[in-house]
């Protein structure tokens, strides 16, 4: 299955829903096993199923669900107003925001879908919908980014909502702002406290992440000399987002995004995947050791999805995922990704490739064991 949505375009202000239904950056994924764990229950059929009730701790949230194409869709003004989650809407973007960092959603409407991001970084593979006016998100994204946890009740129809589990570890944002003669900077980063013993470590390289960006993106500007166009500023602007924090794994997303001039600019994404334990990085090759033979079923499973769409520069270009993919992890599974023109082109975005550990790993089989 392939979905296509809009990617968050960076600029110094959000941008509306009109310009995200541009297509400038077109992020193309392949659900190659969905991360959806109500998928087992339900038909995977465009025709929704209606009248799924809503609770949140216990209570009905006053309007229903419903289910559809394998997810569960949750009406996000009703569970906002009784979860006490702020929805908040700015009329200069037209984006609406739920909850607030690091568990922050965005929201754009648009020809009956909802764009969606993650703090600044846009989503993949989910998108939302809108019906009879009103906004509905998939509850795998409220359980991966949103920081709730959901059940699927079978025989009552029923979908049961609370706050997640906390992990122990508190995320907060550090930002590196500063508007200097002809470049505007906003980068953003996240800052763990806890009693992890690895957490210093982990700080130290998100930090140094960001820096990094900062000082590489500076070293471009002073090489580059002023824009031609006095219209055009150069823009550094670092988003992230938390994809996973729970069973000793912090899996966090990072993209970093510089306009130099030109017709556009460009995006890096980075995965970073710690065992907050020990502050070290984990390969998914730790993840998936119980299959010796993950990496060749992961390249036939993506070399056939490229295939599929004809989106590759070169035919047959897609060979390996190699040693070190970039991936980050996810309830229940984890996403490859690759760079831009790194095998398609610009407007075909950052490709992306969902998979399950269920469908790699033998039955029973716990990811994180060895953490």
């Amino acid at each position: 299955m392939k979905r296509v949505t809009p990617t968050l375009k960076k600029t110094t202000k959000l941008v509306t829903a009109a310009v995200l239904t541009a297509g400038l950056l077109l992020p193309t994924t392949a659900l190659l096993g969905t991360t959806d764990a109500n998928a087992a229950t339900v038909t995977a059929s465009a025709q929704a199923t209606k009248n799924v009730k809503v609770t949140w701790n216990g209570k009905a949230v006053g309007a229903n669900a419903f289910q559809a194409a394998g997810n569960t869709y949750v009406p996000i003004k009703a569970l906002a107003k009784a979860a006490g989650l702020s929805l908040t809407y700015d009329k200069t973007t037209g984006l609406y925001m739920l909850g607030t960092s690091p568990n922050a959603l965005t929201l754009s409407p648009y020809e009956g879908e909802v764009w969606i991001g993650a703090g600044g970084v846009g989503l993949q593979s989910q998108q939302g919908r809108v019906s009879g006016g009103t906004m509905y998100v998939p509850l795998s994204v409220l359980r991966d980014y949103a920081g709730i946890d959901g059940v699927w009740n079978a025989s009552t129809k029923t979908v049961a909502l609370k706050t997640a589990a906390s992990t122990g570890i508190t995320i907060t944002e550090k930002t590196l702002k500063k508007t200097e003669d002809g470049a505007v900077i906003d980068i953003r980063y996240p800052e763990l406290s806890g009693s992890a013993a690895g957490i210093a470590k982990i700080n130290a390289t998100l930090k140094k992440h960001a820096e990094t960006f900062l000082s590489d993106f500076e070293k471009q500007v002073e090489e580059f000399g002023p824009l031609d166009s006095r219209n055009m500023h150069y823009e550094a602007d670092g988003n992230y987002m938390i994809a996973y924090n729970k069973d000793g794994l912090l899996s966090v997303v990072t993209q970093d995004y510089g306009f130099y001039g030109g017709a556009h600019g460009g995006t890096i994404q980075s995965g970073y995947n710690f065992d907050v334990k020990t502050g070290k990085e984990v390969t998914l090759d730790q993840l998936l050791k119980a299959n010796p033979n993950h990496r060749s079923a992961i390249d036939k499973k993506i070399a056939a999805e490229f295939k599929k769409q004809g989106s590759l520069l070169e035919e047959g270009s897609f060979k390996t995922i190699g040693n070190a993919p970039g991936f980050y992890v996810t309830n229940g599974g984890f996403t490859i990704f690759f760079q831009q023109y790194e095998y398609t082109p610009y407007a075909a975005g950052i490709p992306s490739f969902d998979f399950t550990f269920a469908s790699l790993l033998p039955k029973g089989t716990n990811p994180f064991a060895g953490l």
